[in-house]
């Protein structure tokens, strides 16, 4: 055989070979991956931004560094949006958002304690719809873990035994979203009645 024909072959086996344990060590970083993602907790810390941090979400709290069984005084506390009613069993807030865009907030309280919140979104396309949508469900799903169709929207239940619904209530040019979060077991608010 001549020289050269040996080294071609050599070079070639050679790369052979590398492919090989190239191949191995892919697959070996993929199975360390989806056992990794697998092990991991569906619930994380929620990013920030955006829409959300405009609507004052935070990543310990269920609404606006309020949850369920709060001391009530702590919404008039902490509440920075404009109030706009006020009983002995609820309080509402109203925020005003970018793009002539707005949330109502209703807090209802039994025994002094925070036992709902119901937010109404009022949004000026679909596009917003769509978008502060998608963002909330991801926002809720790093929160309480995986999402369920729940009565006409997406759903998701808290560790704590709190439920929270997310639903597109859209009609015609009307465009908006609404959000319940109350105990599983469900506590009386004025859109249930």
């Amino acid at each position: 055989m001549k020289p050269t024909t040996l080294l071609i072959i050599l070079v070639l086996v050679s790369q052979v070979q590398q492919s090989c344990r190239s191949r191995q060590q892919a697959t070996a970083q993929t199975a360390d991956s989806t056992s990794r993602e697998a092990s991991s907790e569906t619930v994380s810390t929620p990013v920030i931004t955006g829409h959300l941090a405009e609507l004052g979400l935070t990543p310990d709290s269920d609404w606006r560094g309020i949850n369920l069984g709060d001391d009530f005084t702590k919404v008039k506390a902490t509440e920075k949006g404009e109030p706009f009613e006020s009983d002995a069993k609820h309080t509402g807030y109203t925020v005003e958002l970018t793009n002539l865009e707005s949330a109502d907030v209703l807090y209802y309280q039994t025994d002094k304690r925070v036992s709902a919140i119901d937010v109404d979104l009022f949004l000026n396309s679909r596009q917003s719809v769509t978008a502060l949508q998608k963002e909330l469900s991801a926002y809720f799903s790093s929160r309480y873990g995986v999402s369920k169709p729940m009565a006409g929207g997406t759903g998701w239940t808290g560790k704590k035994g709190e439920t929270v619904r997310l639903k597109d209530v859209s009609k015609g040019k009307d465009f908006g979203l609404t959000i319940k979060i109350a105990p599983t077991q469900g506590a009386i608010t004025a859109s249930s009645k």
